[in-house]
């Protein structure tokens, strides 16, 4: 069954993809300056955004970006935990995270069931 796509949504789940990317880059930005605080609070504040913006998606009746909800938790763990003195691998967060989540969809998914 094919379903109907509102142009306007359309066009907001566009802009919301276009913000994510940009946090993105933005994120790639803050880990290139000098070693430091500010290093990790941008790094935190771009993940957060991430989230945010997920948040904004749901509230516009548009479906989440699970990838975009994987790496900016991941992120903003990271950047929180190197506030605070506790380094942690990026890349190894969101691994972790990504396979929590893959497998919460997996057993939490509901059952379809098809006719016969």
């Amino acid at each position: 069954m094919s379903e109907s796509v509102n142009p306007g949504k359309l066009g907001l789940e566009e802009r919301f993809d276009a913000v994510g990317w940009g946090l993105l880059f933005l994120l790639f930005g803050a880990l290139a300056l000098p070693k430091g605080t500010t290093e990790y609070a941008s790094a935190a504040a771009v993940g957060a955004a991430m989230l945010g913006l997920n948040g904004m998606r749901v509230a516009a009746g548009l479906p989440v970006s699970w990838f975009s909800v994987v790496l900016g938790a991941a992120i903003l763990v990271a950047g929180s935990g190197a506030l605070v003195s506790v380094h942690m691998d990026v890349f190894v967060v969101f691994f972790v995270i990504a396979g929590v989540v893959a497998i919460g969809s997996a057993i939490f998914q509901p059952r379809r069931v098809t006719a016969q």
